[in-house]
Parts: structure tokens; C-alpha cells; sequence
């Protein structure tokens, strides 16, 4: 396989990765919604209490603005600078990071009559941050391999 055709597999494994993402940010929230408050709870105070919810279409429609906002500012990166390992970082842990949370906030609204009764996200935070962490360092070993 030449330089040019190994090349051209990364955009497409972005552009994959891209879509899973967001139809995984939106298929979460609407696959439990028979299970959910009208409004979910969306961040804990330092107590590990729901502070604050937002109704289920802004659940699913803000995380997948970020998502492609952060789309967006990568390809834009990329074309502009060249620079694939960061993008690839950058994707890779943004995306899990993104579906972590979203994976977070629904299991703690599972099955709850009203957000202020959604359980806690402490070990979610945590295991999406190492995730995410993890998915950086995947991202950069990926595209440097690959040179």
C-alpha cells in the first residue's frame, strides 16, 4: 500500500468516527426515552445533587452541536496546518469524551419520575475521563504509526 493510499484511509476512518459519534449523542438519549423525566438531570454540584436539567431535545441536540462545532474547528485545523496526529487525538477523545457524558447523564436519569431524584455521575465522570484520555494517546500511536 502506497503513502497516498494509506492516506486516504484516515479521512474516511474519521468521517465514520464522526458519524458514530453523533448518532450514538443522539441515539442514547431517544432509545431510553420511555425511561426518562420530561427533564433530565445535566449537571451535579459539588455534593454529587442535580443542580440543574434540561428537557430531552436539548439533551440530544446540545452535545451534537458541540460535536460539530468540534468537527468543524478540526477539519478546519487539518487543512490549514496538515496536522493529522492532533486531529486524530483531538477526535478520538473528544468523541468518547462527548458519549461518556451522554452515557452518564442518561443512566442517572434512568428510570427516575423527576431530575432532582437522578443518581450520581462520580464514576462516570471518572471512567470517561480515563477513556478519553486514552483515546488521545490511541489517536496520536494511530496516525504516527501510520507514517
Amino acid at each position: 500500500m502506497s503513502p497516498t493510499e494509506r492516506g486516504r484511509g484516515l479521512p474516511r476512518a474519521a468521517a465514520a468516527w464522526a458519524a458514530g459519534v453523533l448518532a450514538g449523542l443522539v441515539a442514547l438519549p431517544v432509545a431510553a426515552s420511555g425511561r426518562l423525566p420530561d427533564r433530565l438531570a445535566t449537571h451535579w454540584g459539588g455534593s454529587g445533587t442535580p443542580d440543574s436539567a434540561m428537557p430531552l431535545g436539548a439533551v440530544v441536540a446540545f452535545p451534537a452541536l458541540v460535536w460539530s462545532v468540534v468537527l468543524v474547528v478540526v477539519a478546519l485545523s487539518v487543512r490549514w496546518t496538515g496536522g493529522r496526529v492532533p486531529a486524530t487525538a483531538t477526535l478520538l477523545s473528544v468523541g468518547v469524551g462527548l458519549l461518556g457524558a451522554q452515557a452518564s447523564i442518561v443512566r442517572a436519569n434512568l428510570d427516575r419520575s423527576d431530575w432532582h431524584d437522578a443518581g450520581g455521575v462520580g464514576l462516570g465522570v471518572v471512567l470517561t475521563l480515563a477513556a478519553a484520555v486514552a483515546a488521545a494517546a490511541l489517536g496520536g500511536h494511530l496516525v504516527r504509526g501510520r507514517r
